[in-house]
């Protein structure tokens, strides 16, 4: 395992654990449960492009490319939280040198980059566009490593440098991205309560769809949200007829 996954899984994840019992508060072992991740407590966003002169269509189709990678839109003149840092990274930035600037700051940060943090300009040849994903996919790594790092946040999501070709489809660099947050930085979990009603499960910090089941019943389900820095580890405590209530 390398130093980056190692702090993402350091700073990024934590134990959860879900309760089911039934309606007096009694646990319930061996219950069904799944957990599937919605999305991130950490902020991976994008600056909406000037739409207004695309068509309705286009203008969804941008919005839904858009929608599949990020869970925060913002416009270009939102303003930094009070305590938070705002960090651009510059072209052809050196990888160890910009994370020895992210130690330097205090409280939290907030990175910016577009395509030309990665080399992506305009139109360039096959090996070029590969090397801008590589480029992307580490410094989103980096960034989501970091303990101090808040959010990640894309400007120029669409046109001659961004993530998107003039006609919407996804660049390569896109594409990256959309594994590493849909994908590797991604939690999902399955299993049985234990003897005292419980499943636990390490993941990422986000919001959690959970379903829990007895027998063929049909599923309850319900959000969880799994957050850094709380007291106690996650916890979510889910209520379910039991035979006993019947």
């Amino acid at each position: 395992m390398t130093r980056i996954q190692q702090q993402i899984e350091q700073h990024r994840q934590g134990e959860a654990c879900i309760e089911i019992c039934d309606s007096t508060g009694r646990p319930l072992a061996g219950i069904s449960v799944w957990a599937e991740q919605e999305s991130h407590e950490f902020t991976f966003g994008c600056v909406e492009p000037d739409l207004r002169s695309l068509s309705a269509d286009d203008r969804e189709r941008c919005r839904a490319r858009m929608a599949e990678l990020f869970n925060r839109v913002d416009t270009a003149d939102r303003s930094v939280d009070a305590g938070t840092s705002r960090v651009s990274v510059p072209a052809a930035a050196n990888l160890g040198q910009f994370r020895a600037e992210l130690d330097r700051h205090s409280g939290a940060i907030e990175i910016w980059l577009d395509g030309s943090s990665i080399g992506l300009t305009g139109e360039i040849d096959a090996a070029a566009e590969r090397r801008a994903a590589e480029r992307a996919a580490e410094l989103y790594s980096l960034g989501f490593a970091h303990p101090a790092v808040a959010g990640i946040i894309w400007d120029r999501f669409s046109g001659d440098s961004g993530l998107l070709r003039p006609d919407f489809a996804p660049r390569l660099a896109y594409r990256y991205l959309h594994k590493l947050i849909g994908t590797i930085w991604h939690s999902r979990a399955d299993g049985v309560t234990d003897s005292g009603g419980q499943f636990r499960f390490r993941s990422f910090f986000g919001d959690y769809r959970v379903a829990a089941r007895i027998g063929d019943r049909p599923a309850v389900t319900t959000m969880f949200r799994h957050r850094r820095g709380a007291c106690l580890p996650g916890k979510l405590t889910m209520m379910l007829r039991s035979e006993r209530d019947r």
